[in-house]
């Protein structure tokens, strides 16, 4: 998860930086996410990560125990070991 918002902070901050030589109002952005960064540093909470933990790709998938334990029996069979 920690790589996940330093990789969306810092793609978030560069855009503002660049948009920012165009129009300067971009900038208000990545001060923004510099200010919600040093936010998360002083509380040791990260609204970032709450956000991205609610993408599909973060949610649990149920297990199937059945699945796992004859996958990993297929494994034991396998002419490779």
């Amino acid at each position: 998860m920690e790589r996940q918002v330093r990789l969306t902070a810092g793609t978030i901050v560069l855009a503002g930086l660049t948009l920012g030589f165009l129009y300067p109002a971009w900038q208000l952005l990545s001060a923004g996410i510099a200010g919600g960064l040093v936010f998360s540093a002083v509380t040791g909470t990260c609204g970032m990560a709450a956000l991205l933990a609610k993408l599909p790709h973060n949610l649990p998938r149920p297990a199937d125990l059945e699945a796992t334990l004859a996958a990993l029996a297929e494994l034991g069979r396998s002419p490779l070991t």
